[in-house]
């Protein structure tokens, strides 16, 4: 009997071990399904980047390390220089403009922005006048990871590394 119950000890380490590994490949497969639409986005925007009036200005990061330099150099006050922890983890920045492609060819680019953007998670969305601004990305307790930012008024930034909430936090009560 005691061979048996060795036996169905084992079974059952066996099980909670498959078990485990089943859950950990379900959330790395989640986060991979998360990683990959950003560049998502990017590659949609790389597809339009020549279409009159489609303007984009992307930054690497080398490009987004001389622009913190520069601001930090400039920096003047102390709101300045919180404005900057604020997002000393963004290692790259796309900025882009369509509000002036022909409507035919913005309808198709925005289809198929919102159906990438459906997949995703929707931080929190701002309506004003008519204009909404939605914010997407990965909440990770302490900050927004590779945040998108989708202007109704024809405009999407997308960043690449990590916007502390707490420093945000802590610029805005410098606001008030």
């Amino acid at each position: 009997m005691a061979r048996s119950s060795s036996y169905s000890c084992k079974r059952l380490k066996i099980d909670m071990k498959k078990a485990l590994l089943t859950i950990i490949i379900a959330l790395a497969a989640g986060l991979s399904a998360w990683a990959g639409n950003p560049a998502k986005v990017e590659n949609l925007v790389r597809q339009y980047k020549n279409c009159d009036g489609f303007e984009m200005v992307s930054l690497g990061r080398v490009g987004t390390s001389l622009i913190k330099g520069a601001i930090r150099l400039s920096a003047e006050n102390e709101k300045d220089k919180e404005a900057i922890k604020v997002f000393t983890n963004i290692k790259r920045l796309s900025i882009v403009d369509f509000e002036q492609v022909q409507p035919e060819v913005r309808a198709r680019f925005e289809r198929k922005l919102e159906k990438i953007l459906d997949g995703m998670e929707l931080i929190m969305e701002v309506n004003d006048d008519g204009e909404c601004v939605k914010f997407y990305g990965v909440e990770d307790g302490t900050g927004i990871q590779d945040c998108i930012m989708y202007s109704s008024n024809g405009a999407l930034v997308i960043t690449e590394g990590g916007i502390d909430l707490d420093k945000m936090i802590h610029l805005m009560k410098l606001e008030q």
